[in-house]
């Protein structure tokens, strides 16, 4: 029986600017971002800080999205989820531009004015070719009735917010800090008011920041591992990165809702399913710990102004006055991750935990765990009360052979979240519409619903399902049957 999604549900993909634009046009490619830096520099190659793969040898989306943009249509998707390159907007600098804001005691900036001569400013200082072309794009996608939600920021950094070569380095020698420095908050809340002016007739919905959590984790707790710039592992910067990122959303949502109040703005996270090892106390405690660490930790402070400055579990400061919330949260479901205790006294009992390995594995060594969509949606909603888009979910998959299981499995439990549940879950967009450059991993690791191969732009075995659940707003399931 068909498993039957409301009317007005959405089907969509998604991408990002940094991973699907360049490709082997000379407009095409973004070199002024911190992560264009990273991702060239012969100090991070030598180290192994990136796989070598060059985001120019990309699916170049910047010129050829109308082929794009026909796969979409193909499949019957009514949204897309994507981005724009704040480096390719401003190339340069707009720190000299005047704004008066307000800062509380900690100089956290939690309020900004904008008005038309400051639009101005930034109009002159913006590379108008750029925006020109994006508005181009967005109103390709919009004439083909396709609902844009736009990421105002997917990652990548202006040069002159942040030298992650530098920072990695040594970190006191520069003060390009990126999102260490509270300046980038100020400047963040700039590009958001000057975006939303150009693009806001495109636009059906708003994201501020993708997925602040991984940002501050990936790049500044486990740098030395995961690779993200600037590469560092130190506790007290994750959490000044995490306050920065939690004004930048929130500055982001202000600035928006000041030109129009009925804009649909808001924020997502990386929600892994974090499920103990043992139905046992410790490892249920440190289980849960680790889920208000990644899935809860960034959105109190964001939304609330709850902040938790010692990873101790409790607010040690509270400044809701400051924050206004959001409109929906998004969450980007790929995984589970089973938690182990590790029973050292040696040890803070906050760091008492290791993840183990998948059980059932993607070419990237996640768990495939199709469950964790639903228990994930009730953890976030319950917690939050806001609609929830799943904003991300997909696997990587060279061969083909997991993923027409791996969306079809998903989706299922996707609607059992909204029916029996009653999870307010609003749209479902799968990362992703093409292979494209996964960061440090570089083209290693395959999410396209669509191969690249030689340029050529090539359809799985996936997509197929995905037109037919995109077409019957549904996803039929032998087990299911629907009850009055």
């Amino acid at each position: 029986m068909l498993r039957k999604f409301k009317n007005n549900f959405l089907f969509g993909t998604a991408i990002s600017a940094f991973q699907t634009e360049m490709g082997h046009s000379r407009e095409s490619i973004s070199e002024n971002s911190d992560w264009y830096l990273w991702t060239h520099d012969e100090f991070t190659k030598k180290m192994n800080y990136v796989s070598g793969d060059l985001p120019e040898d990309g699916p170049d989306f910047w010129d050829k999205y109308k082929e794009y943009i026909d796969k979409i249509l193909y499949m019957n998707n009514n949204s897309i989820r994507l981005s724009i390159d704040w480096s390719r907007i401003f190339k340069n600098s707009t720190e000299n531009i005047k704004v008066n804001y307000k800062k509380n005691d900690r100089d956290d900036i939690y309020d900004v004015e904008f008005n038309n001569n400051i639009f101005n400013e930034l109009n002159e200082i913006a590379d108008n070719e750029a925006v020109s072309y994006y508005r181009e794009i967005f109103n390709y996608i919009k004439s083909k009735n396709i609902k844009i939600l736009l990421t105002l920021y997917h990652w990548p950094l202006p040069l002159w917010l942040h030298d992650p070569v530098q920072c990695n380095r040594d970190i006191n020698k520069t003060d390009k800090t990126g999102w260490l420095n509270k300046n980038t908050v100020l400047e963040f809340a700039k590009y958001t008011y000057f975006v939303y002016k150009k693009f806001s007739e495109y636009i059906a919905m708003w994201h501020t920041l993708n997925e602040p959590n991984i940002i501050a984790i990936n790049g500044y707790l486990y740098g030395n591992l995961e690779n993200f710039p600037p590469g560092l592992s130190n506790y007290g910067y994750t959490i000044r990165v995490l306050r920065n990122l939690a004004y930048a959303h929130n500055i982001a949502y202000k600035t928006i809702k000041s030109i129009n109040k009925n804009a649909y703005v808001g924020i997502n996270i990386a929600s892994p399913y974090f499920e103990p090892e043992k139905n046992e106390e410790n490892n249920i405690f440190i289980s849960n710990y680790v889920n208000y660490l990644f899935n809860e930790l960034y959105l109190d402070s964001a939304l609330y102004g709850n902040f938790d400055n010692s990873l101790s579990g409790l607010f040690d400061e509270s400044r809701p006055y400051e924050f206004s919330g959001t409109d929906f949260i998004g969450i980007d479901y790929y995984s589970r991750i089973t938690v182990r205790y590790v029973n050292n006294d040696d040890v803070d009992i906050r760091l008492r935990y290791t993840f183990l390995p998948c059980n059932k594995c993607s070419d990237n060594y996640w768990d495939i765990y199709p469950e964790g969509i639903r228990k994930v949606s009730n953890i976030i909603f319950n917690r939050y009360r806001k609609p929830v888009i799943i904003m991300e979910n997909g696997v990587a998959d060279s061969d083909d052979k997991l993923r027409s299981d791996f969306i079809r499995d998903h989706i299922i439990e996707l609607h059992k979240a909204i029916k029996n549940d009653r999870i307010d879950i609003i749209g479902y967009y799968h990362w992703s519409l093409m292979d494209n450059y996964e960061w440090a991993h570089g083209f290693k690791y395959r999410f396209g619903l669509y191969k690249i191969e030689n340029n050529n732009i090539v359809k799985t075995g996936a997509v197929d399902l995905y037109k037919n659940i995109c077409s019957e707003n549904g996803i039929e399931d032998g087990a299911y049957k629907e009850y009055p």
